[in-house]
């Protein structure tokens, strides 16, 4: 009995290992596909293929992990939360490595034309989310609830970022045409950024959960779920 528990333990213990490799991972993948866009280097780009198909192969795993541990140990409490934030946790890190597979794509797309004149510092967003996304997973592994907390909150900046950057790529390329290629390039992938930090924060959400068995939702998701409920107001009859 003593060594069934062992290896079951074991194997949650390899579920959060996995999760912090696949996240390392990203980040990486992040940080080569911005020096894709900064440092004028489109062979970066295969690197981040590369990487992608590494990401992809630790998420089939903990699926597969995950799901033969709920249907042969039948956890609960702690252990159930454990399994099934990996679940949704290692998904949520897939999608920031495609993201990154994109950044890469539209870096190249832009240095095959020939100029990149970095008409924002993308890098600076790029680090804010990338800061957010080793933050999580810290939490994710030490339960430092107050560490997830600010790196929910640390999305406004992200946020504020993305729409500077919006708004100013959207007026440049109005008053210089020779600019709307690489502009609406860029602000694409700003935007990718901007869900890369929405993703963090569903990370620390769910890593919140896990560890406390309580909900916390963002101020954001709470706003737009406010916005987007159905009214119960019955139409005035004429």
């Amino acid at each position: 009995m003593a060594q069934l528990r062992s290896d079951y333990s074991e194997h949650l213990a390899s579920l959060r290992s996995a999760i912090v490799r696949i996240g390392t991972i990203a980040d990486h993948m992040l940080d080569e596909a911005i020096s894709v866009i900064t440092r004028r280097n489109a062979d970066l780009t295969v690197d981040v293929l590369r990487h992608d198909d590494e990401a992809d192969a630790i998420d089939a795993d903990v699926e597969r992990e995950a799901v033969l541990l709920i249907a042969l140990q039948q956890p609960v409490a702690f252990d159930l939360r454990s399994i099934t934030t990996a679940l949704k946790v290692v998904n949520e890190i897939e999608r920031i490595g495609d993201y990154a597979v994109d950044i890469a794509k539209i870096g190249r797309r832009i240095l095959r034309r020939g100029k990149c004149r970095h008409l924002v510092d993308i890098a600076r967003l790029a680090n804010c989310v990338r800061e957010m996304l080793r933050d999580v997973l810290q939490g994710f592994v030490s339960g430092d609830t107050e560490l997830l907390r600010r790196v929910i909150a640390a999305d406004d900046t992200a946020d504020e970022l993305y729409h500077q950057y919006r708004d100013y790529l959207i007026e440049t390329m109005e008053r210089q045409s020779d600019t709307v290629y690489e502009g609406a390039y860029l602000l694409l992938a700003c935007k990718y950024l901007e869900r890369v930090g929405d993703h963090v924060v569903n990370v620390a959400e769910d890593a919140y959960y896990m560890h406390t068995g309580e909900f916390l939702v963002s101020e954001k998701k709470r706003k737009w779920q406010t916005e987007t409920a159905p009214s119960n107001e019955t139409p005035a009859k004429e």
